[in-house]
């Protein structure tokens, strides 16, 4: 790369990250979210983004602060709240970046937001219609019939919509199919918060380790998923000169179809880490050339580029000169915003101080073997009752022995059989067994648990501390909400705390620092 390129290059990187954390004026403000309105769409923009980061501090600040309140309240009313902030903390932000990014002024904020609600609807309305009456079981073929589906029901509003708007633009056509697929991505990730995190602790309050894993989860997804995957679909049907009859058009709705079959395969351990990096390395890949190539193209067809970058380098200078400062203050600002907030939801999903936890177990076998506490016992359920063998317990009804419960050792655990009897036979009623932990010994029972169509019988070691237990047949996992030790993590919370104030502390020092700098420099001025 020659000098001059790098030159601008260093220039523009520069000049984009200043101009993000640059305080800005109502101007600006206003030509943003006028943008787009009225009969003043011609030319281009040369603004920098700057209002995603915004959207995206506020967002996720209101998002932390409302589960907080749920996790201290534990007030159910605070769970809607949760649920929508934490399906668009990500999103949303996202699209605005890809819209700032769109350098013409013909779309306007408005319409994107309009687009975001009523194409991310429709698209799930489709989906879910097929879903009702082609319901899979397995998750193999449910990975392919999800791929399929979700990509041809979010292509179809966002063709249409193109097709209205009348957009022959390959960036606007990728920014409003990408749209469309944050919209459907919006939904599904509310969805998949209020479900899973409510679904297992219905009687023990909202599960906010559930609410806080997911919003990461499916957050950060968002950035390689539903909206990458549509933006390209919508980008080739602008593209390329009579879509529906090319070949490399239906050969980007494989691609797109194709990573989101790979982004849901069950696959587990390293394969799913090499799966989903691959997936998230192909389609950023693919949308990057994309918003640039088009971009590019775009600002070469309104302006001289030469000039606009020797611009950017000019101004670049200039600003480093007038606001670092003040970029800096902005910059530390959103860093403790950022910290405080990932250690308040740090917090949050921890069992600190409550009642209950919830726990995930990869196989119903690692669920049985937490129940009976890692131990293996030796059950003989078909043990008939024995009148020859000494009752270790008997029952009496009007003179009858009508209960008997007779006493096995086995290898080092002793076993109790409890039985109805009618005679010289009995009926099997119970099992317990004599363990010993921590130098005390005590009995616990055989209960019978169920696996889909399955049912186990389990000494219930700690099967008190279970609430309540979920079995997903898809994946053989189960979810369990136990009893969660009176003080556990309150070491977690000390350093949680200790954190959060020296972040606090730090932060105060430096904008302090940095605001009395920035009024010298102003008393120098005048």
């Amino acid at each position: 790369m020659g000098k001059s390129k790098s030159a601008i290059v260093r220039a523009k990187i520069v000049y984009f990250f200043k101009e993000t954390f640059r305080a800005r004026s109502k101007a600006e403000y206003k030509e943003i979210f006028s943008r787009g309105l009225g009969d003043d769409t011609a030319g281009v923009s040369g603004a920098f983004p700057w209002l995603y980061v915004r959207a995206f501090f506020i967002l996720l600040i209101l998002f932390t602060v409302n589960t907080l309140v749920l996790r201290l309240t534990k007030n159910d009313l605070y769970v809607p709240s949760v649920t929508f902030l934490g399906g668009i903390t990500f999103s949303v932000p996202f699209i605005i970046l890809l819209y700032e990014l769109y350098p013409k002024r013909d779309i306007s904020l408005f319409l994107i937001i309009a687009v975001l609600v009523g194409g991310g609807t429709v698209a799930c309305l489709i989906s879910q219609a097929v879903y009702k009456f082609f319901p899979l079981k397995n998750e193999w073929l449910s990975a392919v019939e999800a791929g399929v589906l979700e990509e041809v029901a979010k292509a179809v509003p966002a063709i249409i919509t193109i097709a209205i708007l009348k957009q022959k633009n390959p960036y606007a056509c990728f920014l409003v199919a990408a749209t469309v697929g944050a919209g459907f991505s919006v939904i599904e990730d509310m969805g998949y918060i209020f479900h899973y995190s409510d679904k297992y602790l219905a009687f023990y309050g909202s599960d906010i380790q559930a609410t806080v894993v997911l919003f990461a989860d499916r957050g950060m997804s968002s950035f390689c998923t539903h909206i990458l995957w549509t933006g390209a679909i919508g980008w080739a049907y602008c593209y390329i000169k009579n879509p529906f009859r090319s070949l490399r058009f239906f050969l980007m709705i494989l691609v797109s179809i194709g990573l989101h079959i790979c982004w849901d395969l069950p696959l587990k351990g390293l394969w799913q880490i090499l799966d989903i990096a691959g997936c998230v390395i192909i389609a950023a890949s693919i949308s990057i050339s994309i918003v640039h190539i088009s971009r590019m193209k775009t600002l070469a067809a309104e302006m001289d580029l030469t000039a606009f970058n020797e611009d950017i380098i000019r101004e670049s200078k200039e600003m480093g000169e007038r606001l670092r400062f003040t970029n800096a203050a902005n910059l530390t600002f959103c860093l403790a915003a950022t910290c405080l907030s990932v250690l308040a939801l740090l917090f949050c999903a921890m069992p600190i101080g409550t009642d209950y936890r919830q726990a995930s177990f990869d196989t119903k076998e690692d669920f049985i073997e937490y129940l009976q506490g890692g131990l293996v016992f030796d059950i003989d359920k078909n043990r008939k009752y024995d009148p020859n063998c000494e009752n270790w317990e008997v029952r009496w009804i009007d003179g009858e022995m009508t209960y008997a419960i007779q006493k096995e050792r086995k290898g080092e655990y002793v076993y109790y059989y409890g039985y109805y009897l009618y005679g010289d036979e009995g009926d099997l009623d119970t099992v317990s067994v004599d363990v010993e932990i921590n130098d005390r010994t005590m009995r616990y029972y055989m209960n019978e648990y169920e696996f889909g169509n399955e049912k186990v019988d389990v000494v219930d070691v700690y099967g008190n501390d279970v609430r309540i237990y979920n079995y997903n047949q898809m994946n053989g996992t189960v979810i369990a909400v136990i009893t969660a030790e009176e003080f556990e993590g309150y070491d977690a919370l000390v350093a949680i705390s200790a954190s959060g104030c020296a972040v606090t502390v730090g932060c105060t020092v430096i904008l302090v620092s940095l605001r009395i700098k920035i009024r010298r420099l102003k008393d120098e001025r005048q």
